[in-house]
């Protein structure tokens, strides 16, 4: 794999997370939308009854999760930190900001409305990652790791390293959505060479 082709992946592997989250928001928002809302109890005794036993209720299923348990009894009080260990912590904070932010500018940059693929690439394409940021990448990149990786996708799909079209990227965007699969791996693994800058 080239520079070039790098360009290419470093692209998509940036594209199908973000995707994915729309994607999933829209079914999610569908999802609501076709549910009917809850009943509201009247006002009085009996309402107070439901009231209690909905919390009873979940207070009963708290206990009863080894993990939700652990969380109402996790104890909370601050370490001691030396000053390095609080700086530290102070620069990933950011760290972890400014790349929550660059996630939001990106989904905020999508339309509004349903998704649309083929819009989505005209619009990547016209405007291609930084020079910079491709060729630090790409310097970072295990070549030989994420060609093992990409020898276990689909043969019949233009390569993630290669341009792509709404059909393909959709199917591309479905397998990426299958926890845990090849194109997920491989995806996370291209995103782990690239800072963001």
């Amino acid at each position: 794999m080239d520079r070039t082709q790098y360009g290419w992946l470093l692209l998509h592997a940036n594209a199908l997370p973000m995707l994915a989250m729309q994607q999933v928001m829209e079914e999610l928002e569908a999802t609501m939308a076709a549910e009917p809302p809850p009943p509201v109890p009247p006002p009085g005794p009996e309402a107070e009854a439901q009231r209690r036993a909905a919390l009873d209720d979940l207070a009963d299923r708290i206990e009863a999760d080894p993990q939700l348990s652990a969380l109402v009894n996790f104890n909370f009080d601050v370490p001691e930190l030396t000053p390095e260990e609080m700086q530290r912590l102070r620069e990933q904070a950011l760290a972890e900001d400014a790349e929550a932010e660059a996630a939001l500018a990106e989904l905020e940059a999508l339309p509004d409305g349903p998704l649309d693929l083929e819009q989505f690439l005209a619009r990547s394409y016209a405007k291609p990652l930084p020079a910079a940021r491709v060729d630090a990448a790409f310097a970072r990149a295990d070549l030989d790791e994420l060609a093992a990786l990409a020898a276990q996708l689909p043969a019949d799909l233009p390569p993630l390293h290669a341009p792509q079209d709404a059909e393909s990227l959709a199917r591309w965007l479905a397998l990426f959505r299958e926890e845990g699969g090849a194109c997920e791996t491989y995806v996370f693994a291209v995103g782990q060479t690239d800072d963001g800058a």
